[in-house]
């Protein structure tokens, strides 16, 4: 692709996510933003993070809440989608951020966080380098869009200090037997759903550079329009299904328009996706509700 081609291809994906120039060259794909143009490990990997990201505080569900890393969500970042690595670009508490995605190595049994995720290098307090073991999909944390390549973290071992290897798991612990149950009792997902489920997690902060729409990490609305619904100190997510068919429900911002506007609009849209809109009679319900199709359709509504 010309230099110029990718450049302004480049500033479009800025305009949607807020990236740096470099992130953002670095994601884009051959004639396209990039944000779904991923290997097949890093897309099976961001579908079973968006699993963990969106089951929190509802009872009576199939998810075991012990598992939910809703938590990651309360935090501002950027997020920088590359074909092999999921970066997340968080200016304070990064430590925080990784500890509402891993479990402690104190925790014998491993109970919290995303099963299978790990510590491969940090530099403490800036930069994580993390890996999925089901999946070997890359992700990386860390307070600087220009952080140190895991071949330079590594240089000077794995660890820079002695605190990230107390606290968190490293990628030499295999998976344990409850990790191991854990996965096993995630629904099937065919291609397509992980697709969908992906897109949710590679624009959990994307925005209309028009301020049409707004995703805000979930958790506010960053064009701060007039609405009755204010924030919720405690998030309510279910996201489940089997196969072609998954529910996504939640009990706060965003707006399900913007959801459907962000994984349907020309130009950041999932390709092929489209979407319809319709309101039932008000029945009394707090959430919001995404149904999700294999078929290519999102349908949305809202109580």
């Amino acid at each position: 692709m010309p230099s110029s081609s990718r450049r302004k291809l480049r500033d479009i994906r800025r305009s949607y996510t807020g990236e740096d120039k470099v992130s953002a060259e670095a994601g884009v794909g051959r004639g396209d933003l990039g944000l779904d143009r991923c290997s097949p490990q890093q897309r099976r990997f961001r579908a079973v993070l968006a699993v963990y990201l969106f089951n929190a505080n509802v009872p009576d569900t199939p998810f075991d809440t012990q598992h939910s890393a809703t938590a990651f969500l309360s935090y501002t970042m950027t997020v920088s989608p590359w074909f092999d690595t999921f970066a997340c670009v968080v200016p304070g508490a990064v430590e925080n951020v990784v500890g509402r995605l891993l479990a402690s190595p104190g925790n014998g049994d491993l109970q919290y966080g995303v099963p299978g995720l790990r510590v491969v290098a940090a530099v403490d307090f800036g930069t994580y380098h993390l890996v999925h073991l089901p999946t070997g999909a890359k992700m990386v944390i860390a307070r600087r869009p220009d952080f140190p390549p895991l071949s330079e973290v590594q240089r000077h071992g794995p660890y820079g200090e002695t605190w990230s290897a107390r606290h968190y798991v490293g990628a030499e612990i295999p998976l344990a037997a409850v990790e191991h149950e854990a996965l096993s009792r995630l629904p099937s997902m065919p291609s397509g759903i992980e697709r969908i489920l992906a897109a949710l997690v590679t624009r959990l902060d994307a925005h209309d550079p028009s301020d049409k729409w707004a995703i805000g990490m979930w958790w506010y609305d960053p064009l701060l329009r007039p609405n009755n619904q204010s924030y919720r100190r405690s998030h309510r997510f279910v996201l489940w299904g089997q196969g072609p068919k998954w529910e996504l429900r939640w009990n706060g911002w965003p707006l399900p328009e913007d959801v459907i506007a962000c994984l349907t609009a020309p130009i950041i849209g999932v390709p092929g996706l489209a979407a319809t809109l319709r309101f039932p009679p008000n029945s009394g319900q707090v959430f919001k509700q995404l149904s999700l199709r294999l078929s290519g359709t999102v349908r949305s509504t809202q109580d």
